[in-house]
């Protein structure tokens, strides 16, 4: 009696176990299907989209050829001219079909996406795009915005002490700048003047000269020789603007039924204002030997520099890059601490 029972357990555990087995192999199949499914309708999806932008690309390419065209009827350009702004256009259509595809391929990978018939499916949600509204392309498009950066050297103006005299080294002493810009055309209808704001972050170094560090002395901030000879003594300051310019330069206008736009590529520009911030953070690095070791020390204070900055910038360039000067009006060090003003100049890039 016990020698069957146990064969009946033994039996129905077997089953158990190819039931368990066949159920696993059936769900692994239909995960791979499912896989597979998704993966050829994203195919199809890409193959779709890439026919239709470019049919769009082909369209607006078209519309820039026959505006050429017209402008070399009128004497406007010359045929070398008309040549080379064609070959231009035909390149940029390239580079539009290549970024609006890899856009689209971003936004499947952070939310994946496959077109089916007039929907989309996401996760096994369904969006109709049948009931979604394209948004119009804006007809006249007067702001633009930029990522800006700038580098160069960076120094002081001090009351009575010409630059060549100056207590922090010429070379040494950098400045980097970075942040967006926005670009607003004043007038209605040319785009000579351009009104430029936004938001950057100011780095600027100081390199004292000789074996010298700065030192905090109450209310006074001093340059005194340091014990240890220094491989590296610099004073940073951080500072969050807000710069505020009035740029000027001519532009190439093209215009057609669905747009008109301003673009200032190739062509020289000049702009000039000021900017107005906080100071941030200050920090001084040392570098020095002792006993046979190197040692990096890092000094957070404020130094009794000013919490409010501002100043005047300037800048002539052309298209994207630019020689650039800012000039700080505020002093570096708060009273009764001699005059200092931050003075930097170097290059600076419209990078989008």
């Amino acid at each position: 009696m016990k020698t069957s029972t146990l064969y009946a357990c033994l039996v129905i555990l077997c089953i158990n176990f190819s039931v368990k087995a066949q159920q696993k192999d059936s769900i692994s199949t239909q995960t791979k299907d499912s896989i597979a499914l998704k993966k050829e309708r994203e195919k199809q999806y890409l193959e779709g989209l890439l026919k239709a932008i470019t049919e769009d690309e082909k369209e607006l390419l078209k519309r820039k050829v026959n505006l050429i065209n017209k402008d070399l009827e009128k004497g406007k350009i010359t045929a070398e001219e008309a040549e080379k702004q064609k070959k231009k256009a035909a390149k940029l259509s390239v580079a539009n079909i290549e970024y609006r595809m890899a856009k689209n391929k971003r936004e499947m990978i952070t939310g994946y996406y496959i077109q089916e018939g007039g929907s989309f499916i996401r996760f096994g949600e369904v969006f109709d795009t049948r009931k979604i509204k394209k948004r119009p392309l804006k007809y006249d498009k007067r702001t633009y915005s930029d990522i800006m950066i700038a580098a160069g050297f960076n120094n002081a103006i001090q009351d009575g002490v010409s630059l060549s005299d100056s207590d922090y080294r010429m070379g040494g002493s950098r400045f980097f700048e970075f942040g967006i810009l926005w670009s607003t055309r004043v007038a209605k209808n040319h785009n000579f003047v351009r009104f430029r704001y936004g938001l950057t972050l100011q780095y600027n170094n100081l390199k004292p000269t000789g074996n010298r560090y700065f030192v905090d002395n109450g209310d006074l901030t001093t340059l005194e020789q340091f014990p240890n000879d220094l491989n590296r003594s610099k004073i940073r300051m951080t500072n969050l603007t807000v710069p505020l310019y009035f740029e000027f330069g001519p532009s190439r206008k093209v215009e057609n039924d669905r747009y008109v736009r301003y673009y200032t590529n190739s062509k020289f520009k000049i702009g000039l204002g000021g900017y107005f911030g906080v100071n941030l953070a200050v920090k001084q690095k040392l570098r020095y030997s002792e006993n046979s070791d190197n040692v990096d020390q890092e000094i957070r204070r404020n130094f009794n520099t000013n919490n409010f900055v501002y100043g005047l910038g300037a800048y002539i360039g052309w298209d994207d890059i630019s020689l650039y000067c800012k000039y700080d009006l505020s002093p570096i060090f708060k009273s009764p601490n001699a005059k200092q003003r931050n003075i930097s100049l170097g290059v600076l890039l419209d990078v989008f």
